[in-house]
């Protein structure tokens, strides 16, 4: 018999904790219940694919146990779900750049949530992913470090709001400070910048992103997400895969 029966009780004594997939007293998620989850990332589904979204992959459809982790880490502050979500990002990136190395030197950019976002719960929840999933490519071997890039201004809440709505509401409200940039630059030299979310449902955010990122001069090679909502539109479901992923313009400066 394995470790894994004395982790669980240890959490369920200690903590209360139960598994988020199947509810088994112990850890958040069961070795039984992770297994579930997706090894690969696959081109995103976004339906209709917006002007403007850079290629893009997801680790999981937002659905069933994916789904759980991503509101439960992020609504629920159940911070021990960082890691299988790293993973699913990790899983995303790597599809998007294939074997190691990869591209090279990559730099992992969290689309930044609102302030009062952060501040009300208590913790930077996209960044925390990011990092986790950064570790987790640099022990497949890949180049990988997460980056500060990006700052959030005022928009309205997004949730009852349709693609278009989304679109106009968030327009303009991303930037690229310059002391950022320079300082991402200074410490990891050049690389080809991911744009990193939790969830793409209209692309609108991760559109905004890359617009920001592009008009300071660095337009992200792609987006990696850890899940994927497909939308309904009148035009056809389209992935990355309708759209070619380029070699961009790398950031910083030779090591």
């Amino acid at each position: 018999m394995g470790t894994g029966w004395f982790v669980d009780a240890a959490c369920d004594l200690v903590t209360g904790s139960a598994c988020v997939g199947c509810a088994r007293p112990g850890r958040l998620l069961c070795a039984a219940c992770a297994a579930t989850l997706p090894a690969r990332g696959a081109p995103a589904v976004v339906d209709p694919w917006p002007a403007g979204l850079v290629p893009t992959w997801a680790g999981a459809p937002h659905a069933d146990l994916a789904r759980d982790l991503v509101i439960g880490h992020k609504e629920r502050g159940r911070w021990g779900l960082r890691a299988p979500l790293g993973r699913l990002l990790a899983a995303a990136v790597a599809a998007g750049v294939g074997a190691p190395p990869g591209r090279g030197r990559l730099l992992l950019c969290a689309v930044p949530s609102r302030p009062g976002t952060v501040r009300s719960r208590g913790h930077d929840a996209t960044g925390a992913v990011v990092a986790r999933a950064a570790r987790t490519l640099r022990a497949q071997g890949y180049d990988a470090v997460r980056v500060d890039l990006l700052r959030s201004g005022r928009a309205l809440d997004q949730g009852d709001l349709d693609a278009a709505g989304r679109a106009v509401n968030l327009v303009g409200t991303m930037r690229c400070p310059a002391h950022l940039l320079r300082a991402a630059a200074a410490r990891h030299g050049r690389g080809s910048v991911v744009l990193c979310d939790d969830v793409v449902t209209t692309g609108a955010t991760l559109v905004e992103a890359a617009r920001a990122l592009g008009s300071s001069g660095v337009p992200p090679l792609l987006a990696a997400t850890v899940t994927s909502t497909p939308r309904r539109g009148g035009r056809g479901t389209r992935t990355s895969d309708d759209s070619q992923a380029r070699s961009l313009p790398r950031v910083g400066r030779d090591d």
